[in-house]
């Protein structure tokens, strides 16, 4: 894919609108780079693309806009550095994401590297882009009102309307749009079907047995195999957690979350060392080396990642205030980043992530990440089961905030 340059045109946003949309474009980007190269789309490569060209606009009116702030001795540098350090951060990490997206243009059979690599027991959910044409009873609807979730079974994660990317709940759905969507096959078919969307699919969405590239008959490449497999699953797993754990610590002002990202950025050093001796190793066993290449900048990548989201952590624990901004979304946000540990009287004690998504003991809140003693768990499989002792990072509604940290540690939190 040709990298194309344009003229940048400066059309004004506010410091607010443009942090906001800074913010959900990268968690947009995360889920197309890993779809592109899960299932070998270069289509969704291409939106990955588009998308890090946004994010390099933003950053740019994101600069001017504090230029023209005119900050006046250290105090005003002070309550500006936040922003050019977040700025700087998600304008790397977007590089990164375009470049493992872009991988499938160098490796060709890079999806099945990362299913051979990939945690064996997890299969993502697709990520596809479907058409809303004429007759579609969508139409006009607004898009909280149709539940995608709830009655089609797949989540919306944005509309993408004439070269623009609309994320909110109120946008009415208008002919044209393009729903990028997310979940099990056989609904995202359906929701295909009501869109009158005839067009075939970019790319197989149905799992294919796929000719083997690596020996695996061979002892000693399917032990190398093993191994890289432990750290890819870790290393990706990290780096994604690392931007949602930074990116909630400067929000909400959190130094604990900060910290945490630091003690992971620290296990991401050691891990992408053990991978690339590994893929090294690897190597010297396979009759065409140059097929890892695409494995290899991926790690490069998420290496990236995890350094800017460092990044982020370092300058809150530095000291500096949050900006306004930052000041003015907490008070507006709905949500919130919370610790806590698992007691002994814990109503999560022994049950399985799966009962756990039961709306007596979820209260709304998405747990981000776990840690186990000195090991840290960022997926978790629907069998995982909690144990006392566990420190749980989640995010969810402040309304509820309270009763979720009463079902996590209910002696600590009696009424």
């Amino acid at each position: 894919m040709t990298k194309q340059s344009k003229k940048f045109k400066y059309k004004p946003l506010s410091l607010k609108d443009i942090i906001r949309e800074m913010k959900q474009n990268i968690d947009l980007m995360i889920d197309l780079a890993y779809s592109a190269i899960k299932f070998g789309s270069k289509e969704l490569a291409d939106e990955a693309y588009k998308m890090e060209q946004r994010i390099h606009e933003l950053t740019f009116l994101l600069n001017f806009q504090i230029i023209q702030a005119h900050p006046r001795g250290l105090d005003g540098a002070k309550k500006l550095e936040p922003l050019v350090v977040m700025g700087y951060a998600i304008d790397k990490i977007s590089d990164a994401l375009s470049d493992i997206a872009r991988v499938i243009y160098i490796n060709s059979d890079i999806s099945y590297f990362i299913q051979l690599f990939s945690d064996i027991s997890y299969v993502p959910k697709p990520i596809v882009k479907i058409t809303v044409n004429k007759e579609c009873s969508f139409i006009g609807q607004k898009r909280k009102d149709i539940h995608f979730r709830s009655k089609h079974g797949v989540d919306l994660i944005a509309i993408h309307r004439e070269g623009n990317w609309l994320f909110e709940r109120d946008q009415n759905v208008q002919v044209d749009d393009i729903l990028i969507v997310k979940g099990e096959i056989p609904p995202i078919i359906e929701l295909k079907k009501l869109c009158n969307d005839l067009e075939p699919f970019s790319f197989d969405i149905e799992e294919q047995e796929k000719e083997q590239i690596l020996d695996l008959e061979n002892l000693e490449i399917c032990e190398k195999v093993e191994e890289i497999q432990r750290n890819y699953v870790l290393i990706t797993n990290i780096s994604e957690t690392m931007i949602e754990l930074a990116l909630a610590a400067l929000f909400f002002n959190n130094e604990e979350v900060a910290e945490d990202v630091l003690e992971m950025e620290e296990l991401m050093d050691g891990l992408n060392i053990a991978l690339e001796k590994d893929l090294l190793d690897l190597a010297k066993l396979v009759e065409t080396p140059r097929d890892l290449t695409g494995i290899m900048r991926i790690v490069f990548s998420c290496e990236l990642i995890s350094d800017s989201a460092a990044h982020i952590a370092e300058n809150i624990l530095k000291g500096f205030e949050p900006h306004r901004i930052f000041q003015q979304a907490i008070r507006e946000t709905s949500e919130i980043v919370v610790r806590e540990t698992l007691s002994e009287d814990s109503y999560f004690k022994d049950k399985s992530y799966n009962e756990l998504q039961d709306k007596r003991y979820r209260r709304g809140f998405h747990i981000i990440a776990l840690k186990r003693e000195d090991k840290w768990i960022y997926s978790f499989k629907p069998d995982f089961l909690f144990e006392e002792g566990d420190l749980l990072i989640g995010l969810g509604p402040l309304e509820t905030v309270m009763q979720w940290r009463r079902c996590v540690n209910p002696e600590k939190y009696k009424d």
